[in-house]
């Protein structure tokens, strides 16, 4: 089974962007043994506009990420984190990685969490 991934990438190459900040968010669709493939960018209405948030925006960013299973940003505010769970989409802030570094680490992730639920 394969899931989608969304980073906070300016260039498609580097996690650079918080994601108040992002007005697009590329989308990764990694497979069962790891590989994973550039999907898409998909663009977004910034939910932070120079200090003020607009929750409408930020509303239609989170609907609009709702079938990646992960949101990836340098950073991530609280809002934006319970808005992210509330869709069932984990959050992650990670800082000065590129996507090809953040995404394999990701995926060791998901791989451990399923194992451990199978476990249980």
């Amino acid at each position: 089974m394969s899931y989608r991934i969304a980073l906070a990438s300016s260039d498609g190459l580097h996690i650079d962007r918080h994601f108040g900040a992002s007005d697009g968010f590329l989308i990764v669709e990694v497979t069962q043994d790891g590989t994973f493939g550039k999907v898409e960018r998909r663009q977004v209405k910034a939910p932070c506009q120079h200090g003020y948030h607009d929750n409408g925006a930020m509303l239609e960013a989170v609907q609009a990420l709702s079938d990646c299973r992960y949101v990836v940003a340098e950073a991530i505010g609280p809002g934006a984190q319970k808005a992210l769970e509330r869709q069932d989409i984990l959050p992650l802030e990670i800082d000065g990685q590129t996507v090809d570094t953040a995404v394999p680490k990701i995926h060791d992730y998901e791989v451990k969490k399923q194992q451990a639920s199978v476990a249980y």
